[in-house]
């Protein structure tokens, strides 16, 4: 895929997404692996590959969500800001692995020699490059997850992103296609009356049509991490480790 196709893709995803209201709303039923009824985190084993943002980067995207969650707060589980970050590749845990710790635990035990020599192959080829990713605005991701939407800047963030994504994704095939994405927060597991999915859609696009953000992702800020819950997320090694 060039970048002009993976651009045009995203784009034409969020807007469709943005264009048409999903009424009703109708959470999946994986959501409630990750958080309980009352809004609370329940733990969620597993390891990702993720790049922190910059300390520019998260404030831009939480003035962005604390105008978001001042409006619509109650419909989200929130997600700590410190946490923030753009997901680069999935790996093992409860959705695709199995619903038992110690058979992820050894998924994990299995794959990680390999996420290590990708993230040494990554510090010698981009361990100096940034990446930059323009928002696309805030969506809903399938009705489960609320954040901020990014496409790649030019042909040279494109090749770099999409080499990282590749690289990780034969470690550990998934078959999905790539969305980059910043998340704010899950959709409470409740029902939801037409006219606050309404109301929410269009605060959504009041702000996006207001949003003029880019940000720059520093590759050697690329970090795999296990996660114990969706707030709990610990590093193991880095990029610049290497």
């Amino acid at each position: 895929m060039t970048f002009e196709e993976y651009s045009e893709h995203l784009t034409t995803l969020f807007t469709t997404n943005m264009n048409k209201v999903p009424i009703p709303w109708v959470i999946s039923n994986k959501l409630s692996e990750k958080i309980t009824l009352s809004g609370e985190m329940k733990p969620f084993y597993g390891a990702t590959t993720v790049i922190k943002l910059s300390e520019q980067d998260k404030s831009a995207c939480i003035a962005i969500r604390n105008r978001l969650f001042a409006k619509h707060g109650n419909c989200f589980a929130k997600l700590e800001t410190d946490t923030y970050h753009l997901t680069i590749h999935a790996l093992s845990n409860v959705y695709n692995v199995a619903k038992d710790d110690e058979l992820i635990r050894q998924r994990i035990r299995d794959i990680e020699p390999m996420v290590e020599a990708a993230f040494r192959l990554f510090a010698k080829q981009y361990g100096r490059d940034k990446i930059r990713m323009k928002a696309l605005g805030v969506g809903t991701s399938g009705k489960d997850i609320i954040g901020l939407k990014y496409v790649p800047c030019e042909e040279s963030d494109y090749a770099i992103l999409i080499d990282l994504f590749n690289i990780l994704e034969k470690v550990y095939p998934l078959g999905e296609f790539f969305v980059p994405h910043v998340s704010f927060g899950y959709f409470q597991i409740r029902d939801y009356r037409d006219g606050e999915i309404t109301a929410l859609y269009e605060t959504l696009n009041q702000l996006n049509s207001e949003m003029d953000l880019t940000i720059e992702l520093d590759v050697s800020e690329l970090v795999y991490q296990h996660h114990y819950h969706m707030n709990d997320f610990r590093d193991i090694f880095r990029v610049k480790d290497y």
